[in-house]
């Protein structure tokens, strides 16, 4: 698996396209991760500041 994808411009030299689109679902699942991780952090505090 490529992470950066590169090609040859018209005069000869390497440039980079872009990143794999393989990684995507890994991305969003890590966005996942923090967003739920922030969420449950957020519900304890509140939680315990109400007491």
């Amino acid at each position: 698996m490529q992470i950066l994808r590169y090609s040859k411009d018209m005069y000869g030299q390497e440039v980079l396209e872009g990143i794999s689109w393989d990684l995507l679902p890994l991305f969003f699942g890590i966005a996942l991760v923090a967003i739920l991780g922030h969420l449950t952090y957020r519900f304890i505090t509140d939680a315990k500041q109400k007491k």
